[in-house]
């Protein structure tokens, strides 16, 4: 989001100024590259540029899963990639989740978690073998009293977290603001020039980039449109009565929804994107009428609950036709490393993905994780 002169009000242009590195993208991905930035190289100055304010976007719009993922993502993943790389990337998951909570989750208060568990809900039993991938399968007798009769069970894994997004990023700011990091709220970067980034209100002297814009990769460039898709997905957080026991992250892949008990009373609850896929394709906030319905009426229907909407939201996150992430180096007037094109698993990859590219950006490694899945060659 840009400001025009009349809301940006008597400050104008901010004046130019000098770094080493310069993040666009001010979520949970650019700031782990800031972090990560300043844990191998202190010394770099480093500013990073968000377009309105930090988590305003798919960042602070989640449901709050820090998850590896449900069963049926790593069955996907075993049917289209085999079960060797699916096992990798889940590998790839676990490790992300466990330095996120080993570096941040752990070493502050500043951050609203609790530790969890997934249950990916199943009607019948699958023929998927979870328990290869850690799973482990827990008949209906585990599940929450609601739940008995409609499901057969479900795969279960742990440990995994139960998260307030936004406590996290602030977690990352204030610590960004320790390291002195400069992040620069409500100003876009739009062009990257030969020894600097343009921004709309100033020029920014650099010697490196981050892009990290996922859902919005389409905006920055033109390059990026059939590589990264921005779709919505669609939120809603409802009160409900007392006596309903749920705890830990649910998915119900049949239904397309996801869901968890956040605060007491308080239901988070996602999905039901392809009730209008073709309608939630692009990078506006929109919430949609036909969507919010289909949640409203999975909470009636298969919670059998009784609540009272709070708030609607959607949130934009960017795709990849192979529902894997770019992670890369991309030719251009400077050195620039992007992130982007996570899929709905940013959350779970973030951390991780964030280390790989600040490894990239400093000549660590020659190619990410994601790279050996689809190479990428594109210049700006």
């Amino acid at each position: 989001m840009s400001l025009s002169h009349w809301l940006r009000g008597k400050s104008g242009t901010l004046p130019d100024e000098t770094s080493d590195v310069v993040i666009l993208g001010g979520g949970y991905i650019g700031l782990s590259v800031a972090w990560w930035l300043t844990e191998y190289r202190p010394d770099l100055k480093i500013i990073v540029l968000e377009k309105s304010k930090c988590g305003d976007g798919a960042s602070g719009r989640n449901a709050g899963f820090l998850t590896a993922g449900s069963s049926a993502f790593y069955k996907s993943l075993s049917e289209k990639w085999g079960q060797e790389k699916a096992l990798a990337i889940l590998s790839y998951a676990k490790e992300s989740l466990q330095s996120v909570h080993d570096h941040i989750l752990s070493q502050t208060t500043d951050v609203v978690f609790e530790q969890s568990r997934s249950v990916t809900l199943l009607k019948d039993s699958s023929s998927f073998k979870a328990q290869e991938f850690g799973f482990e399968w827990k008949d209906r007798s585990s599940l929450p009293d609601r739940l008995k009769e409609r499901f057969a069970g479900g795969f279960e894994r742990s440990p995994e977290y139960e998260v307030n997004p936004l406590s996290l990023l602030n977690s990352l700011k204030k610590a960004l603001n320790e390291r002195k990091v400069k992040i620069i709220e409500n100003v876009s970067g739009y062009k990257i020039n030969a020894e600097s980034v343009s921004t709309d209100t100033h020029e920014i002297k650099t010697k490196k980039v981050i892009l990290a814009l996922n859902g919005y990769f389409p905006q920055f460039h033109t390059v990026f449109q059939n590589l990264i898709t921005p779709r919505r997905a669609q939120m809603m957080a409802v009160q409900i009565p007392d006596g309903f026991e749920a705890s830990g992250l649910y998915y119900d892949p049949a239904e397309r929804v996801y869901w968890r008990k956040a605060e007491d009373n308080i239901l988070i609850i996602g999905g039901k994107r392809l009730l209008d896929e073709a309608g939630e394709v692009g990078d506006f906030d929109k919430v949609s009428p036909l969507i919010q319905e289909g949640l409203e009426d999975y909470i009636k229907n298969q919670l059998q609950l009784k609540y009272k909407v709070i708030n609607r939201w959607s949130g934009t996150m960017g795709f990849t036709e192979h529902e894997l992430p770019y992670l890369t180096q991309v030719k251009a007037n400077l050195p620039v490393v992007m992130a982007g094109g996570f899929s709905g698993h940013g959350m779970g990859f973030g951390f991780k993905a964030a280390q790989e590219v600040a490894e990239l950006s400093l000549g660590k490694v020659s190619h990410s994780f994601f790279d050996s899945f689809r190479p990428l060659n594109i210049s700006l």
